[in-house]
C-alpha cells in the first residue's frame, strides 16, 4: 500500500508513459489473463456491467487509488464486479496503467464517464491528466470538435493546464449560447475566466485599431491636409472592426481590412506609414493572450 516502508511504486505510475501506438488486436486483447506488467501476471479480474472481464494487477490499482479503488479491493477478491460498461472501463484502466487510449476513439461523453469513474475509484485525476499524459492527450483531442464541452470537463475537475489549452479553441464561441447545465458543470471561476478572455481580447483589439498611423513630414506633394486621406481611411476601417469586434479575429483579417482601406492612397510616404502601422497592429494583436 502507498506509504508503507519498502513499498515500491510500479514504474508506469511514477510518471505517465509516453504516447504510444498500439495495434488494434493488441488493444482488444490488452487486459487478458496473459497481460504482464512489471513482469507480473494479473491477479484481479474486473467484470464490467455488460459481463466482460478485464484482468488487472491489484498493486497497480492500489497505488493509483486513494480509497482502495472505491473499496473494491478491501476484501482481496480475485473477481470484482464494477458498474462501468466495456466502453468506459478500458479507458479507466489505460489511464491508470499510463497507456495511450487514443486508438480506442471514445466519444467525449464516454471520456467524461471515464473521468468520473477515475474520481469514484480514488484516482487523482489532476496527476494523471498532467500535460502530455495519456489522459491529457485523450481529452485535448476533442477540443477542436467540441470545445465548450471539453472546456467544461476540464473545468469541472479543476484540470488547469487542460482548461487553459482548450480555451484557445473557444475564441469564436458565442458565450450567449452557454447553457445552464454547462455553466453549473464548469463553475463560476472558469466561467468568469472564459468571459474575461473574450472581454480582454475585444478591448485589446479596439485599442489597437483605434491608434492611427503616424504622419510623415509634410512635403510639397503631400502636406498636412492631404494626409487626412490616410487618417480618414484608417478611421473608417477601425470603426468597421470596432463595430463587430471579435475575440477570434485573425491577423489576416486585420491586415486585409486596413490594406483595403488604404488602396486609394497615392502618396508613397503615406503608404509606407500605413504599412508600418498595419504591421505594428498585427504584432500587437499577436501578442494578446489567446487563453484563459
Amino acid at each position: 500500500m502507498p506509504g508503507q516502508p519498502g513499498a515500491r511504486e510500479p514504474e508506469a505510475l511514477q510518471a505517465p508513459a509516453p504516447l504510444q501506438a498500439y495495434d488494434a488486436s493488441t488493444v482488444l486483447a490488452a487486459f487478458t489473463p496473459a497481460f504482464q506488467f512489471n513482469d507480473a501476471l494479473p491477479d484481479v479480474c474486473l467484470i464490467t456491467a455488460d459481463n466482460l472481464p478485464f484482468y488487472t494487477h491489484r498493486q497497480v490499482l492500489q497505488f493509483a487509488s486513494t480509497n482502495t479503488f472505491g473499496g473494491l479491493l478491501a476484501n482481496h477478491d480475485e473477481s470484482i464486479n464494477v458498474s462501468e460498461s466495456y466502453t468506459v472501463l478500458p479507458i479507466v484502466l489505460h489511464i491508470i496503467y499510463g497507456l495511450s487510449c487514443l486508438h480506442l476513439s471514445p466519444s467525449l461523453d464516454t471520456v467524461d464517464l471515464a473521468v468520473d469513474a477515475l474520481v469514484k475509484y480514488g484516482v487523482p485525476v489532476s496527476k494523471f491528466a498532467a500535460p502530455n499524459s495519456p489522459l491529457y492527450q485523450l481529452i485535448i483531442s476533442h477540443a477542436p470538435y467540441r470545445p465548450i464541452d471539453t472546456y467544461a470537463l476540464a473545468a469541472h475537475h479543476g484540470l488547469e493546464p487542460l482548461a487553459v489549452d482548450v480555451s484557445a479553441h473557444l475564441l469564436s464561441y458565442d458565450t450567449s449560447n452557454l447553457t445552464d447545465e454547462l455553466s453549473l458543470k464548469m463553475g463560476p471561476v472558469y466561467i468568469k475566466r472564459l468571459f474575461s478572455l473574450h472581454l480582454t481580447r475585444r478591448a485589446a483589439l479596439k485599442d489597437i485599431v483605434m491608434k492611427p498611423p503616424a504622419l510623415h513630414h509634410p512635403n510639397l506633394a503631400c502636406g498636412t491636409g492631404e494626409q487626412r486621406q490616410l487618417t480618414q481611411a484608417w478611421a473608417l476601417a477601425a470603426a468597421e472592426m470596432a463595430w463587430d469586434v471579435r475575440p477570434s479575429t485573425s491577423t489576416y483579417m486585420l491586415q486585409s481590412v486596413f490594406e483595403k482601406a488604404g488602396r486609394d492612397i497615392t502618396c508613397g510616404e503615406c503608404r509606407v506609414m500605413l504599412e508600418q502601422r498595419i504591421q505594428e497592429a498585427i504584432d500587437e494583436w499577436s501578442a494578446v493572450r489567446r487563453t484563459i
